[in-house]
């Protein structure tokens, strides 16, 4: 039905990844523009995400969490490549949103490598004075990278676009 949802009503399948807490609100905060269309969640597994239901998104994946030291967070990048080529298999978006951390990181990258699927990274508004690594990691390959700060296009680059405060 998705497929057939998609190509006669222009709707388009968007998946958002991003970690729970702040990059998860922000990132349902502009929710209200992917309306009509089909959307799922991609986030680490977090008691945050027990029976969470938000309006218009349909699925929600969990990634194992190892942990936040440098050893840890280099172990759920590398562990999540198995599901997160299932989940890109399986569910073929048009669209990543991502508003952060570092699980956007390889799902960006592996989208952009290994299918047609754009990419939209929001950086985080908390970040007001220098990017995040998750963002000067992944713009390179952003289609649209959007900023909260005026500011800050000067200190992530000129592919960055200014959007203003989203919260």
């Amino acid at each position: 039905m998705s497929e057939k949802r998609n190509s006669t009503m222009g709707a388009k399948k968007i998946g958002i990844i991003c970690a729970p807490g702040g990059h998860l609100v922000q990132a349902l905060s502009v929710l209200e523009g992917f309306d009509g269309h089909e959307v799922f969640l991609i986030s680490y597994d977090s008691d945050v995400l027990n029976n969470f239901r938000f309006r218009s998104i349909e699925k929600v994946y969990r990634l194992k969490f190892y942990g936040a030291n440098n050893l840890k967070i280099m172990a759920n990048l590398l562990l999540s490549i198995p599901k997160l080529i299932k989940i890109m298999r399986e569910e073929k978006p048009d669209f990543l949103f991502s508003t952060g951390s570092e699980i956007a990181i390889p799902a960006f990258y592996m989208a952009k490598w290994f299918s047609k699927t754009k990419l939209i990274f929001l950086e985080t508004v908390v970040r007001s004075h220098t990017p995040t690594l998750t963002a000067r990691v992944v713009y390179p390959v952003t289609d649209l990278f959007l900023v909260q700060w005026k500011h800050m296009i000067r200190k992530i680059g000129p592919k960055a676009k200014f959007v203003g405060s989203i919260l």
